[in-house]
């Protein structure tokens, strides 16, 4: 057992002092020194930029939502905590982190989201194709919905009919 020991101690160690490191999987291997950004960028400088919309998505607008597939069997959600999250940007971006549980895992989570003026509404539902065949297990989900970019507006959030929170810019 000693003898088992001290060899897995020495395994260890050399296979610490080694300067190759796995890239990739199946057996591709790179020096390390390879693997260092060529690029140097001071922590210290502003970040330039061409104006005042975010990339992608127009300001005080809700991203496109995930909505449900025509044809599959609906299922329901269960939501043990919806929290809003605001990021520190101008604008500021929000996002809407939901955790619960579906129904079985191979129910899918879609969403739909409506901006009133006054409110955002979303709707999140499960859904599992039609005819799969899957075990009875609740599983638990985690997503980050995201709500957009928001500069000098003010929302409540909803989700499923009920008030998760709210948001001012």
């Amino acid at each position: 057992m000693r003898k088992h020991l001290l060899l897995l101690a020495l395994i260890a160690a050399v296979a610490a002092c080694g300067d190759r490191a796995v890239v990739g999987g199946a057996g591709v291997t790179t020096s390390t020194a390879a693997l260092t950004a060529t690029t140097t960028v001071e922590p210290d400088q502003p970040v330039v930029s061409d104006g005042d919309e975010p990339i992608g998505q127009p300001v005080g607008s809700i991203p496109e939502p995930r909505p449900p597939i025509d044809g599959s069997i609906g299922g329901e959600v269960w939501v043990t905590s919806a929290e809003l999250r605001i990021m520190e940007s101008y604008p500021i971006q929000v996002m809407l982190d939901v955790t619960g549980d579906k129904p079985t895992p191979c129910h899918e989570v879609f969403w739909t989201a409506e901006d009133t003026g006054e409110a955002i509404e979303i709707e999140m539902i499960s859904q599992v194709a039609v005819g799969q065949s899957c075990a009875q297990v609740i599983e638990q989900f985690i997503i980050a919905v995201p709500l957009g970019s928001w500069a000098e507006e003010s929302r409540d959030v909803y989700l499923n009919g009920e008030q998760v929170g709210s948001f001012v810019s």
